[in-house]
């Protein structure tokens, strides 16, 4: 194959759905969890409204029918639904919940990830106040198994969670997989950091040139390389398996700019040392510019989170206030997944015992009618 017809990593990247799909800006971004935040306020207030409306109207008759329309403005202002900014903080706390129950169910760290990055795809069009992050992320964590190839039997799964059954589970699969528009690849960075601290050692030893073909090493190596080397690596695995998942990065920047970024926070003067001998030459200045400060800009997100920080008390107490206020926000129609999926299973028929006798009613009559030598009756509309 001539060289001109490889695909370079970059337009392999740039095939993928994550850069696609799931790439955006910081503008565009907050748009859209800003006017998913928006539809479904309203729908919130629409489905409350309904439900006490109704509640009303079966004690109180023909009364409140005639004072709807007083009733339902007040019933608005009753609602105090979640703003954007609440509800990704409550993301945020959800998604540290996953990663500790991924480390109880002793999931390895790309199947974490991966569930983490399904749990923040799905929110930036579908709301916590529609599907509670408790019921998504239990889904998206056995979801994210599945797509790694990491085998866990539902029922083993299930029964690890505790006080979960797997239609609890299941209930929401398909909600997920459609808020993820079907797309379920997701690239992480770990194999890249990987590569480049395997490249730094073998630079180190002066086993490999910098770049293919070039023989020359024309700066001086960092003093007690291969110590900090290793010391890098052990600090950049730290904030990809946790400051990177619980920020947006991945939304904004490339996989290998969020490894590049890492090793820039565990050690900045070996890192940009590491970067420049990939821009040899006056003329690659601009490039290199331009690199290091994506670099810088990743970093900077990077660092809001410390890879080994918890929720202080302070924090503790706001999360545990709008976790209230979002049980008192919550779409009534949207909650109880487990019997909207059956809902749908059984169709007409709805789900419980009901249904069954429905369901065996009906077979009956059918099978009746079957027998019938004239057929079954017919039925004026």
């Amino acid at each position: 194959m001539a060289a001109s017809s490889l695909v370079s990593e970059d337009e392999r990247y740039q095939m993928s759905t994550q850069y696609k799909l799931w790439s955006f800006t910081s503008e565009a971004l907050l748009e859209l969890r800003s006017n998913t935040n928006r539809v479904a306020a309203e729908r919130v207030r629409e489905a409350v409204t309904r439900s006490r409306t109704n509640q009303n109207l079966t004690t109180e008759g023909a009364i409140v029918q005639k004072n709807s329309v007083s009733n339902n403005s007040v019933l608005e202002e009753e609602i105090d639904c979640l703003t954007v900014e609440e509800e990704l903080k409550l993301v945020v706390f959800y998604c540290r919940q996953t990663i500790q129950l991924g480390d109880h169910l002793g999931l390895p760290s790309d199947v974490k990830a991966t569930a983490i990055q399904y749990i923040k795809r799905f929110y930036i069009t579908n709301s916590l106040m529609t599907y509670h992050p408790a019921d998504i992320l239990k889904t998206a964590l056995f979801f994210a198994t599945k797509t790694e190839n990491f085998y866990f039997r539902l029922t083993k799964f299930a029964d690890a969670i505790g006080k979960t059954t797997p239609e609890d589970v299941l209930a929401s699969e398909f909600l997920l997989t459609q808020g993820l528009r079907f797309t379920f690849d997701v690239r992480h960075p770990y194999r890249a950091l990987e590569g480049a601290i395997m490249e730094l050692q073998a630079i180190s030893k002066m086993g490999t040139p910098a770049l293919p073909g070039d023989s020359s090493m024309t700066s001086k190596k960092p003093i007690n390389m291969e110590r900090r080397i290793k010391d890098a690596h052990k600090k950049a695995r730290d904030y990809l398996k946790s400051s990177t998942l619980l920020t947006d990065v991945y939304f904004h920047f490339t996989p290998s700019q969020i490894m590049v970024s890492t090793l820039m926070i565990s050690d900045e003067e070996l890192t940009k040392w590491y970067i420049k001998l990939k821009f040899p030459g006056q003329e690659m200045q601009n490039l290199l510019s331009k690199v290091l400060n994506t670099i810088e800009k990743c970093a900077g997100m990077l660092k809001a989170i410390d890879p080994h920080s918890e929720p202080s008390t302070l924090e503790r107490k706001e999360l545990q206030g709008l976790a209230k206020k979002l049980k008192k926000c919550r779409n009534p129609e949207k909650m109880d997944l487990v019997g909207l999926q059956r809902a749908k299973r059984e169709g007409d028929y709805g789900y419980g015992a009901k249904a069954m006798k429905k369901r065996k009613l009906a077979e009956e009559t059918q099978q009746a009618n079957t027998n019938d030598i004239f057929g079954p009756a017919i039925k004026i509309p």
